[in-house]
């Protein structure tokens, strides 16, 4: 086990050499730069093993979750990556329901085709419930440093190379909620930084996957919808129209933009549909109305929440 001490002020350098003395499997050493990308990719350089299995101080590791993950990976070698169900642990007095909510949506994201399809809505593993090969580093890359989060960045560039990613369905981690987690105060992590990402892989999936040079239009005009359209505008996707059950949204259009009401949806074939609607309920109601038009996802639409 390598262990890196990203510059911490108490005494976990102390504790994590005591250990080291103990067990000589267990190997210590110090962040040589700042940052978790740095110690991230110290601590995969130091490894000797052909597996990566990601590990946060504060979280807990259920004592199977090792052997359970690494026996599906000698047993798949079309895997690249495998992840696990995770429990939420709340931590403190602060507001948890977003994440336990989160924690639920991932939870129920567990085969191969369901992360790849989802993967624009948000990133579908738990950090720490990660193994992944390590020869995956030697022909993508490592994590990298930007104003994105960085194990979201590097799932996006995995499945971007179709590396094939699954979950054991068992809870083999309790993630904890800290209030002073870098997912809650990190800029890195705040919705803009997911909304840039997510525009920036869906121009190399959408030259991918739709073939036809249809015109490409939006569900949803509200704040975040529009700042997404941003986005993508960014990196060369210009969405023509978006569709809104709101009226006072649907009121904004004007001559440059146009939004209709969500019923004048046109026939499947005539457009594809990016829809960027956060909330998981009005999500699923979204998924159910498209598929009775006849709407198919991934052919006809995707969502990119």
């Amino acid at each position: 086990m390598v262990a890196i001490d990203d510059f911490s002020t108490d005494k976990s350098y102390a504790l994590l050499s005591q250990f080291s003395q103990k067990d000589s499997r267990i190997k210590v050493y110090r962040n040589l730069k700042t940052g978790i990308v740095n110690g991230l990719n110290q601590g995969i350089s130091l490894a000797k093993s052909d597996f990566i299995a990601r590990m946060d101080a504060d979280d807990i590791m259920l004592p199977h979750r090792l052997s359970e993950q690494m026996q599906v990976m000698h047993a798949r070698a079309d895997l690249g990556l495998i992840s696990s169900l995770v429990k939420h642990i709340p931590s403190g007095n602060h507001d948890t329901r977003g994440y336990k909510s989160y924690v639920k949506w991932t939870n129920e994201i567990k085969s191969s085709n369901e992360i790849s399809v989802s993967r624009f809505i948000e990133s579908p593993f738990a950090h720490p419930s990660v193994i992944f090969r390590k020869e995956l580093i030697h022909m993508y890359g490592g994590y990298r440093s930007g104003d994105f989060p960085e194990d979201y960045e590097l799932w996006l560039r995995f499945l971007k190379n179709n590396v094939k990613m699954e979950k054991v369905e068992k809870v083999l981690l309790e993630w904890r909620d800290r209030k002073n987690r870098l997912s809650r105060t990190d800029a890195r992590y705040k919705l803009r930084a997911f909304q840039r990402i997510k525009a920036e892989y869906f121009q190399y999936w959408i030259k991918d996957n739709i073939t036809l040079p249809l015109p490409i239009h939006a569900w949803g005009a509200g704040k975040m919808a529009r700042r997404q359209i941003q986005y993508l505008k960014e990196f060369g996707i210009n969405v023509m129209c978006s569709y809104e059950v709101d009226v006072q949204k649907i009121k904004l259009s004007n001559d440059h933009y146009k939004i209709h009401h969500y019923k004048d949806l046109p026939h499947p074939g005539t457009c594809f549909l990016v829809v960027l609607i956060g909330q998981q309920k009005i999500r699923q109601q979204i998924n159910h109305f498209l598929k009775e038009r006849g709407y198919k996802i991934v052919k006809d639409y995707i969502f990119l929440a």
